[in-house]
């Protein structure tokens, strides 16, 4: 694990952060060229969270509900048709509701989503870093962990 992190190119980094720095630089002195060219950049965050999900339902450790609800947000930026689909979407649909409704999480997204991150984080803390990366790591984790325990529970009606 060590090894691959350490072949990710340096300067992927950089061009990922120059690219959200743009963009904010954008919004924030050129409003209306910002407005021209942000749809394309919603939907295809929101494709490629929406594909990261799909992938985390089979990927063990890959968490599911935070790309779905990032493809949720991206794609309220940029096309009605996305977002009602998502919506009414007989799996992910009560998951989004419940999080712009009430910003919670059922009982059971909860334990999945901690009794999923304990042995990943565990076996990433193991596996990939040195002794300071695997105490930011751990404390990430139960940050993690009491945030998502904290969240409120949705009525029974709208649980996913």
């Amino acid at each position: 694990m060590e090894n691959i992190i350490k072949n990710i190119p340096y300067e992927t980094f950089t061009y990922v952060g120059g690219g959200v720095l743009f963009f904010v630089f954008l919004y924030k002195f050129f409003p209306k060229l910002f407005l021209k060219i942000h749809k394309p950049v919603f939907f295809s965050i929101g494709i490629l969270s929406l594909s990261l999900g799909y992938v985390g339902i089979v990927v063990p450790g890959l968490p599911t509900t935070v790309f779905i609800l990032i493809s949720a947000w991206a794609f309220s930026k940029c096309s009605t048709r996305f977002t009602l689909w998502l919506e009414n979407h007989r799996i992910f649909g009560p998951m989004i509701l419940n999080w712009q409704k009430y910003r919670g999480l059922s009982k059971r997204a909860k334990k999945v989503a901690i009794l999923t991150i304990i042995p990943t984080f565990g076996t990433t803390i193991f596996l990939a870093f040195s002794t300071t990366g695997d105490i930011i790591f751990a404390l990430f984790g139960i940050s993690l962990c009491a945030w998502l325990a904290t969240r409120p529970e949705p009525p029974v009606k709208f649980s996913n």
